[in-house]
């Protein structure tokens, strides 16, 4: 195996891994994980409506209903009207969505952050420029 296949298979465990970490975390707080990346992508586009949720997640509209209605239920989320659009409604982040947001995203990087922790200063610097050369 070639060093490239070497790191893309490394990087697929390390996915997974991470993947796992956040699986692991998130019943905890009574949410799936499609409700918490909702919640991070509302929080990333604050005008956001119904279908620029579906598209992101490839989503039909229904099944984003049914996700609104479950997250505006356990008040994580407020759908208010378009200020343009009557047809639309705008869907914001609540401070309880944001404190449950704040709250997952902290231990989840706790929890990753145990796998440096035998990792000197001068590795991590180098991991991260690495890291930093990726084009993401």
């Amino acid at each position: 195996m070639d060093s490239l296949q070497q790191v893309t298979a490394k990087l697929r465990v390390v996915k997974n891994e991470l993947s796992n970490y956040f699986n692991q975390i998130l019943p905890t707080y009574g949410v799936t994980p499609i409700m918490m990346y909702t919640i991070q992508f509302l929080r990333r586009t604050p005008e956001a409506i119904a279908v620029d949720i579906a598209n992101e997640f490839g989503l039909t509209r229904g099944a984003v209903t049914q996700l609104l209605d479950k997250l505006e239920q356990e008040e994580l989320v407020k759908r208010k009207p378009h200020p343009v659009s009557r047809r639309s409604l705008q869907i914001h982040v609540t401070d309880k969505g944001l404190e449950l947001s704040d709250a997952v995203l902290k231990e989840y990087n706790a929890k990753i952050g145990q796998l440096f922790q035998g990792y000197t200063e001068e590795e991590l610097n180098s991991l991260r420029q690495l890291l930093d050369k990726l084009p993401l």
